[in-house]
């Protein structure tokens, strides 16, 4: 069965507007209000001077961060995000709801492949999607809901839901972090919690693919994470180009189970590669090619006429419309609707003037690939813009990754901390 049917509770505190959700299958089943003041319970932690060199060492080795510099800036960082139990269930609590209302759409939208086309997703991908064997049960779902402290509270930007990174920084470097910080423990873990559900799908000893942009060391240690992870349960690994997977009535040749790290729109245009066995794959995957139906920034756009109730996408992402006729309308951003890292995004103030021409005229020229968005105001914790990123594999909230920057576009430049939780208060 595609979507259980899960059902949330709203209800709006004294100014109308906030929602509250409960969801059973999260670590705390009440609901929370999402106070205006949403950086109230949140603070950035500094790792002492004394003992920053020690844990330097530590993310490197153990926590794989092997790219240590990203242009001139370090990759490792001295800061923590530091949130009270309360804020951290109302997170987990509200991805949960937010995944089962984004698998919905998913479902709807497959049997629309009028809809599809107006995302920007191709004519030939949105046809293989629409027309795919998907089933659901078969594969690992990953999503990652990105949240904003704001002037109006919480505020998601997005969901990554085709290839989110984080995920060693959801799960090994608040464990490395947390002896810091008296009182705060990690909250999730999503290494083991995607392991432990890829294990249910491959055949025990079975070799895992890893598919990875082979260029990038960032990618790979990434990935080389969770191949430790499933080595250490006694399966294989390979870390390869998509284009080396050999394929067999839909089945991936020698392979229990594919790991993409490899957006779905670049294989459709990748050398050597038939994207359709991936659409068509029987073989388990995280995430399969369908994920791309949600990944991209226009489906706001026409999530009205899918006939799905999605009142908590609806209350959390800013007001979202075609760039055609917003694209210099003051109080308004432009975004690719296959953006990732917070690239092309044209916050006033983040980028210069001639990036900031170049995206108007993308939009332009392609209207299709972009979306107008309604700029919400960032509110900076300690001089720090910040996003949680909130991890839920099949259902389940599977841990947090913070990035903070100096500036509220937090893209590329941005630094990845951990984040921890206080259960103590």
């Amino acid at each position: 069965m595609w979507f259980n049917g899960r059902t949330s509770a709203f209800q709006a505190d004294d100014t109308g507007s906030i929602p509250v959700t409960r969801c059973l299958k999260t670590p705390c089943s009440r609901g929370f209000l999402m106070s205006t003041n949403t950086n109230a319970n949140i603070s950035i932690g500094t790792i002492p001077a004394a003992n920053f060199h020690d844990y330097r060492i530590d993310v490197m080795f153990d926590g794989y961060k092997w790219d240590l510099q990203a242009g001139e800036q370090s990759t490792i960082t001295d800061k923590a995000i530091l949130l009270d139990r309360q804020t951290a269930d109302y997170l987990a609590n509200t991805a949960v709801s937010l995944y089962h209302e984004t698998v919905a759409m998913e479902h709807a939208l497959k049997a629309r492949i009028d809809l599809v086309k107006q995302t920007g997703i191709s004519a030939n991908m949105a046809n293989a999607l629409c027309a795919c064997n998907y089933n659901p049960d078969k594969h690992i779902r990953l999503m990652r809901f990105d949240f904003h402290p704001t002037a109006k509270g919480w505020r998601i930007s997005e969901v990554n839901s085709d290839v989110p990174a984080g995920y060693p920084e959801a799960s090994i470097l608040p464990n490395l972090a947390e002896k810091y910080f008296d009182g705060y423990s990690q909250y999730g873990n999503f290494g083991d919690v995607w392991a432990g559900r890829l294990a249910k799908l491959a055949p025990q000893g079975s070799t895992i693919a890893y598919l990875h942009d082979t260029h990038t060391v960032e990618d790979y240690q990434i990935l080389h994470f969770l191949g430790d992870l499933m080595e250490q349960r006694g399966y294989s690994s390979i870390y390869t180009d998509p284009a080396q997977i050999k394929w067999s009535n839909n089945q991936a040749t020698g392979i229990g189970a594919i790991m993409r790290y490899y957006p779905v729109e670049w294989l459709e245009f990748h050398k050597d590669t038939c994207w359709l066995n991936f659409v068509n794959a029987a073989t388990p995957s995280c995430n399969h090619p369908i994920a791309l139906l949600a990944q991209s920034k226009r489906l706001p756009v026409i999530w009205d006429e899918l006939g799905v109730n999605i009142p908590l996408w609806k209350a959390l992402l800013p007001k979202t419309a075609c760039a055609t006729k917003l694209r210099r309308k003051r109080g308004w951003i432009l975004k690719p609707a296959f953006g990732r890292v917070g690239e092309g995004i044209n916050i006033p103030g983040t980028i210069s003037a001639e990036e900031g021409i170049e995206i108007v005229q993308a939009a332009k020229s392609q209207p299709t690939q972009w979306v107008a968005q309604k700029m919400f105001k960032s509110l900076p914790v300690s001089g720090l813009h910040i996003v949680l990123g909130v991890f839920v594999v099949n259902g389940q909230f599977a841990g947090l990754f913070g990035r903070t920057s100096a500036r509220p576009r937090i893209d590329a430049d941005a630094s990845e901390v951990p984040v921890l939780v206080n259960f103590e208060r």
